[in-house]
């Protein structure tokens, strides 16, 4: 029985990160105190203390989803087998102007400026964001290239960020 309840309580962990998960990318932090993220979800923010030590906890979590499933989908855009660091470039810039990447590069921005500041969980977030981003590129690059990845993830986040302030 008290598997059952650990099953469902994980399950409801789950949904609850993935609902909080989509508030930071609409709103980003500027609407993420634990009421506001509560009305989210529907539940009392008591209740989701429940589920979760702290706000930190939940936030972390997260953030953690949204960069995963953002590195999920760059990598689905890539080409087939090893590719040079331009072709690997392009691909991940071209995956980069749709409506639903901006607004997660909106949020992974406003993570990196709390994480500059010393944040948490913002840093260590962001360190273990960057090294999973890093890793991807680095098995889409050709053997030759593979010491590239982060100049390829360097100029990928540059180029984003213009994008954002400066559209065309």
């Amino acid at each position: 029985m008290t598997k059952a309840i650990t099953d469902k309580t994980e399950k409801r962990r789950q949904e609850i990160i993935g609902i909080v998960a989509m508030h930071l990318v609409r709103d980003g932090f500027q609407n993420s105190g634990l009421r506001a993220i509560a009305k989210s979800v529907g539940m009392s923010d008591r209740m989701i203390m429940y589920y979760f030590e702290t706000k930190e906890e939940l936030i972390a979590e997260a953030l953690s989803m949204v960069g995963e499933n953002l590195a999920d989908g760059m990598e689905q855009s890539l080409p087939e087998g090893k590719g040079t660091v331009n072709q690997v470039l392009a691909a991940l810039l071209q995956s980069g102007q749709s409506a639903e990447v901006k607004a997660v590069m909106r949020l992974w921005f406003e993570i990196i400026g709390l994480s500059m500041r010393g944040q948490e969980p913002y840093q260590k977030t962001v360190a273990l964001l960057l090294e999973r981003s890093e890793e991807r590129i680095r098995g889409k690059l050709r053997a030759d290239q593979k010491h590239r990845a982060r100049e390829v993830l360097a100029r990928l986040e540059g180029e984003l960020m213009l994008g954002l302030l400066m559209p065309v």
